[in-house]
Formats: structure tokens, C-alpha cells, sequence
């Protein structure tokens, strides 16, 4: 990345953070409610059970990624929320990001819980109470990276409202470097997996990475900072730019208070884990979301 953009984006971060400090439940209420880039609330008349409220054709819920503000995120949730509406004029879609009061999407609920135990919770709550008010509604449950892995898990807290989800979408899913030692429940017979890797320029995290890390942890974070310190930004939207500042940030403080995790994986294989590249981001960059929207929205019609 330039020495411009790169400056920019630390230059609106900084500038950001004493609103965020200085008013905390302020900036939280701007961030998770109001900033469309990087939240959608569209299931919230019927979860708060508003007179009137208008169901949905297509409702779709999404869990962002480690880090991710709002509650979908700029780097993969909000692109993947303005592919869906754009592509979808003959479908009442409503999108919802699980709430941050659920689901913090920090780096412990990834290392620690193999993706956010009460993401899932707060996701299946949210699609039970929405299949309940909206029966005739069709679900779609999403989510990246983390995300992915609390979608995966949610599918133990949905009962009955099972039914009513007809997709599983996740992009740069970690499940297969989590499999063997969390058990994740089983997708239902009724509900596809659209399932998205970066493959060219390959995602760590959903496929088998050819470069070779250090194996100490201390070392391993070092070579994560030098690989973002030189991503290059142009393909990025504000939101994006924004997030990579904060990114920048986030991930090395939050990896450094995991060193025991960091190091115990890497003591057991489990180092892809850890693989937070810039190709684990793309997804909203690359075309994906796109695709993603075009193959759920297919699906749905394929049911009416």
C-alpha cells in the first residue's frame, strides 16, 4: 500500500477514536445502527414485534468477521448486502447483521470457542423469532470467516425455525482447520451450502497454504504485521480503508493477548488457524459477493 492511502487511513482512525472515547454509548449507536456501510437492520420491526410490521419474502441474517464494527461489517457483509438488493427487484429481501450485543467479534471467540458460542445463540433467537412472526418467510443464514463458524453453530440453536432456512452461505470458511476439535452440527438435508474460498490468490484460512510462516508466535504476528503493512488499498471502498486502519491496530494487540492459544496451536498444527491474510478480506473486492447473491437469490426463486 502507498505511503498516502496508508497514512490516510491511520489519519481517520486516530481522528475517530475521541469521539469513540468520549462518548462511548454515542459511538456505539452511530456505528451498530445508523452507518448503512457497515450495518443493516431490516428484521428489526418484527423482532421488536412493531404494529404492522411488514414480513419479507427472503430474510437474510449475516455474521460478520473477526474485528468487523457494526453489525455486518464493511469488508464482506455490507458488499454482500448491496450485491442482494441490487439483484434482487422482484424479491422482498430484508437483511439483518447479528447484533454486536451477541457478538463482539473479537479474536478470543474465534481462538478460544472455534467462532463465537454466543454469536450463535443470538443468531438462532433472532431466526426463531422471525420464522415465528414471518411462517411463510424464507431464511438464508450467512456469515465470514468467524462468522462462517457461528453460522455453522447456530444450526444447534434454531429448533423448529430450521425449517424455514433454505441456505447456508459462508465465505472464507475455517471450518476445516476446526473440525477436528470442535463439533459443529450438522446442516439439515433441506438447506444448501454455498460455500465461497478465495482459491487464485488463496484464502489461508479455507485452503492449504503454501507459504511458509515462522512457528514461533511472537514471530508469527511480526510476519502478519509486515504482510499488511505492504496490502495494497486501491480496490478498497471507505469503509474498507476506514477498517484497514483499525485493522493495522486490532489484530496484532488482540493476537498478542492469544499468545498462549498462538502458541499451543502451533505446538499442534493448528497454525492455519491463524492465517489472517489480506486474501481472507477480498471477498467483497473480488467478485463473490456477487456470485453469492446471484446463486441465493437463484435458489430462492427455484422454490417459489
Amino acid at each position: 500500500m502507498c505511503a498516502t492511502l496508508k497514512y490516510a487511513a491511520l489519519y481517520g482512525f486516530v481522528v475517530s477514536l475521541p469521539l469513540a472515547l468520549a462518548s462511548p454509548i454515542l459511538a456505539t449507536a452511530i456505528i451498530n445502527r445508523q452507518d448503512a456501510a457497515v450495518s443493516a437492520n431490516d428484521w428489526d420491526p418484527i423482532l421488536i414485534g412493531e404494529k404492522n410490521a411488514q414480513c419479507s419474502d427472503l430474510a437474510v441474517i449475516f455474521a460478520r468477521g473477526t474485528f468487523d464494527k457494526g453489525n455486518l461489517g464493511p469488508w464482506v457483509g455490507g458488499p454482500f448486502r448491496d450485491a442482494l438488493l441490487k439483484k434482487s427487484s422482484d424479491v422482498k429481501i430484508a437483511v439483518q447483521g447479528v447484533s454486536p450485543d451477541d457478538y463482539p467479534a473479537d479474536l478470543a471467540g474465534y481462538t478460544e470457542e472455534g467462532g463465537s458460542d454466543s454469536c450463535a445463540r443470538g443468531l438462532g433467537t433472532a431466526v426463531q423469532t422471525y420464522a415465528s412472526r414471518c411462517p411463510d418467510s424464507k431464511i438464508a443464514i450467512w456469515g465470514w470467516s468467524q462468522g462462517a463458524l457461528c453460522a455453522h453453530k447456530a444450526f444447534g440453536e434454531l429448533g423448529d425455525a430450521a425449517s424455514n432456512v433454505i441456505a447456508l452461505g459462508v465465505f472464507g470458511d475455517p471450518i476445516s482447520a476446526w473440525r477436528d476439535t470442535v463439533d459443529y452440527p450438522a446442516i439439515p438435508k433441506g438447506t444448501a451450502l454455498l460455500s465461497y474460498c478465495e482459491t487464485l490468490t488463496p484464502d489461508p484460512l479455507c485452503t492449504n497454504p503454501a507459504e511458509d510462516f515462522p512457528r514461533g508466535p511472537v514471530a508469527f504476528i511480526e510476519r502478519l504485521k509486515a504482510i499488511w503493512r505492504e496490502v495494497d488499498a486501491v480496490g478498497m471502498n471507505a469503509a474498507q480503508k476506514k477498517a484497514l486502519a483499525g485493522l493495522l491496530i486490532e489484530l496484532p494487540s488482540q493476537a498478542m493477548r492469544q499468545l498462549d492459544n498462538l502458541a499451543t496451536d502451533i505446538l499442534n498444527g493448528h497454525i492455519r488457524r491463524w492465517m489472517l491474510t489480506p486474501q481472507h478480506f477480498w471477498y467483497g473486492i473480488d467478485g463473490k459477493v456477487e456470485t453469492a447473491a446471484d446463486d441465493l437469490l437463484s435458489l430462492y426463486r427455484g422454490q417459489r
